[in-house]
């Protein structure tokens, strides 16, 4: 489950492999997802409902495990109904999830109580997760993820991994060993916002931490956008290490990370440990990934 990677400029890196875990969630997705799940049980609730994309990853991990568990799903989505489903929505269908089509300008209203109400109105009994899982019970979830790590990563300097909403930097470094440092590379421009989530959500867990940075270099310019160099390091990273990579978070976090290391912004001889959050099943997005 993990892995060494490679050694550069005296700096050793190790991967810990979640994307190997859970066939039907893998990644960080089980973990936002397992306590959510236990709760709408607990809640006597008949529908899953959540937000997403056409090719999100939360949403493919929801209607999979929906399907194991024998409860509906929704997915509130931002797609066309009149054009052809993403591979990710044409599985998310196979596995029996019902798509809510959302307009972008819809779309832009999921935050909105009155909105969700309305939309939730529509179905049985539904149990709202957020897009992406991110929500107090899928912070706390992640918290399983350093607890994957031995001694709760004591053993690395510090701990690296993407970030979309914050909320498995929430968990993780909520977990972790004293003195290890989280490192957050956020995948889109989310200076504005990002790190009061972050903040908010270990307040509410009760474990408020001073053990983490966000790095918002490496977004790219936008969520989803795949830059030549970031194209050319997945490759090249993938035939070296025979590791796939997805390109919106964990390539983003690794070209960060080697950027890093290149600038000497780690002491020598650190250990460092990256998370890769799965994803895989988005590259279907990117062709020029073929």
């Amino acid at each position: 489950m993990i892995e060494a990677v490679f050694t550069r400029n005296g700096i050793s890196v190790d991967i810990l492999r979640l994307d190997t875990l859970n066939t039907l969630a893998p990644g960080n997705k089980w973990f936002k997802l397992h306590l959510n799940l236990a709760a709408a049980r607990d809640a006597g609730a008949e529908t899953l409902l959540s937000f997403g994309g056409a090719y999100s990853n939360h949403l493919h991990a929801l209607a999979a495990i929906a399907q194991v568990e024998g409860v509906s799903a929704v997915a509130c989505v931002r797609a066309d109904p009149d054009k052809e489903l993403s591979p990710t929505l044409q599985d998310a269908v196979a596995w029996g999830m019902h798509l809510h089509f959302l307009s972008r300008s819809d779309y832009r209203r999921r935050h909105d109580p009155e909105f969700v109400a309305a939309v939730m109105a529509q179905y049985s009994r539904p149990y709202l997760i957020p897009e992406g899982g991110s929500n107090l019970l899928g912070a706390e979830g992640c918290r399983g993820i350093a607890a994957l790590v031995p001694y709760n990563g004591r053993a690395y300097s510090a701990v690296v991994l993407a970030c979309g909403t914050g909320t498995t930097l929430a968990g993780v470094s909520a977990q972790l060993a004293d003195g290890v440092k989280a490192i957050g590379i956020p995948v889109l421009k989310a200076e504005a916002y990002m790190a009061a989530d972050i903040q908010r959500m270990q307040l509410d867990l009760g474990h408020c931490r001073q053990n983490w940075t966000l790095d918002h270099r490496f977004h790219g310019g936008a969520y989803a956008r795949l830059s030549e160099p970031l194209r050319k390091f997945i490759l090249d990273f993938e035939l070296a290490h025979d590791i796939a990579l997805d390109p919106v978070y964990t390539a983003k976090m690794m070209y960060g990370l080697r950027h890093m290391i290149d600038c000497d912004e780690f002491t020598a001889g650190s250990r460092v440990l990256a998370i890769h959050t799965g994803g895989i099943q988005g590259r279907r997005g990117f062709p020029e990934l073929a």
